[in-house]
């Protein structure tokens, strides 16, 4: 796998086009990943808030970044900085420092409606349910949280590309420590991320040394 940092310029109209819309961010970053005719390989991507606007993304191969550079001139303000995961480092009850920014969600019945079969996905609003999906997730993908603290939690309305209404979904950055239990599930949470709306950056699992 491989991480990369990107730096967006502000004063590229494409890159403030993209910071406003993750729709038009995932779809800008799909350009370094397919070939023509081809469909892009999945990715995952996280864009990190301050003054200046950087985008992490992780995939399973090398972005060619290039083809950015060469389509939206400017789009970057300092040139990409891709580097490989060193997954051959982790080991079995090892401790890492975590951040990740994701959509925590449960399915519930319609209410309304208690025979139908469909169910209906509801973001998780209190800090007490935000925390206890995290453990849940730790549980079925290779580690356990010893200890979690939600950065920030908000409802963010999010665009479509054919004008119809906007998708409102529960965003929650986590920060905290996590211990790996189960190496080669671990590995493969790394790989997959965690959660829902992927493609709209949310589930990059981003890990430290402590």
């Amino acid at each position: 796998m491989y991480l990369s940092r990107l730096q967006l310029d502000p004063r590229s109209k494409q890159a403030r086009t993209d910071l406003a819309s993750p729709y038009e961010l995932h779809a800008t970053l799909c350009h370094a990943f397919a070939g023509p005719n081809q469909t892009p390989a999945r990715f995952l991507w996280r864009a990190e808030v301050g003054k200046i606007p950087i985008v992490l993304v992780q995939s399973a191969g090398m972005p060619d970044w290039e083809k950015l550079v060469q389509r939206f001139p400017g789009y970057f303000a300092q040139p990409p900085a891709s580097k490989p995961i060193p997954l051959e480092h982790l080991q079995p009850a090892q401790v890492l420092r975590f951040r990740l920014r994701a959509n925590p969600t449960v399915t519930k019945k319609d209410p309304n409606n208690p025979d139908s079969k469909k169910r209906k996905r509801h973001g998780l609003k209190t800090l007490e349910e935000q925390l206890e999906w995290l453990h849940r997730q730790g549980a079925k993908g290779g580690f356990s949280v010893l200890g979690a603290m939600v950065v920030q939690s908000e409802r963010v309305r999010m665009y479509k590309h054919d004008g119809s209404g906007p998708i409102v979904l529960q965003s929650v950055l986590y920060e905290g420590h996590l211990k790996i239990t189960d190496l080669e599930a671990f590995k493969h949470t790394l790989a997959a991320g965690l959660g829902h709306a992927k493609a709209l950056g949310f589930g990059l699992l981003s890990i430290a040394k402590v």
